[in-house]
């Protein structure tokens, strides 16, 4: 029986993925993945529109108020097609780089099983995601911006967030889940593309560990230590 045991993917993703390569390939287990993850990427993005609105309302005043509603509506439509589209693109965009990586080391397996199986990977992201969005939400509502302006709001947002061990705590366990999710993607591509855990490793290893230094720059960087 087709199931998502959690468990077995984050702790023994080479039984997860050994039993899941005996099914036929299906996206119900993906897509839900996905939906959740792009509703936490909605849901930041809300935060986000939320304090630029009430500090566009604050800068132009009464005359700005329609003028907020109208973009509030725009930007939330904008937001949920953007939060749904950038995440399903950065799906299939992550496993067609794997996939091609992979395909330098003579892997068999099919795209769309490549496919299927990333989509696992990112149940951690789901966790760190959310984590980052509560912290963030109690962090920038102690701050009232409807007294400020758009030209010092942003100086407002780096004033909150600095040196704040919440927001450094999230950032790392960000990076954690990043590390964690890597693991389950090796796992997910010896199965989907037959190859040693080794190459594995290396296909993975490329674009995550990129993008894992990526994230320690920015945490350095918000900290002041570059």
């Amino acid at each position: 029986m087709d199931n998502l045991d959690l468990n077995r993917l984050l702790f023994n993703p080479d039984s997860f993925f050994s039993r899941k390569s005996k099914n036929e390939v299906s996206f119900k287990y993906p897509a839900l993945i996905l939906l959740v993850y792009s509703a936490l990427a909605i849901a930041s993005g809300f935060l986000v529109m939320n304090m630029f609105r009430e500090s566009l309302s604050s800068d132009l005043g009464s005359s700005g108020s329609s003028f907020s509603s109208i973009a509030t509506f725009f930007g939330a439509a904008g937001g949920v097609l953007g939060g749904l589209i950038g995440t399903f693109l950065t799906w299939f965009i992550l496993a067609g780089i794997l996939y091609l990586i992979s395909s330098l080391f003579h892997s068999t397996g099919s795209f769309k099983r490549t496919l299927e199986f990333v989509s696992y990977g990112f149940v951690p992201l789901i966790f760190s995601g959310f984590i980052n969005f509560v912290v963030s939400y109690k962090l920038l509502s102690s701050v009232d911006f409807s007294s400020m302006g758009p030209q010092i709001m942003v100086q407002g947002i780096r004033q909150v967030f600095s040196n704040n061990p919440f927001y450094y705590t999230s950032q790392i366990i960000g990076i954690l889940c990043t590390l964690l999710s890597a693991y389950i993607w090796v796992f997910a591509l010896l199965h989907a593309r037959n190859m040693s855990i080794k190459n594995a490793s290396l296909t993975v290893g490329i674009p995550a560990g990129l993008y894992i230094v990526y994230l320690i720059y920015l945490l350095m960087f918000t900290s002041g230590s570059i």
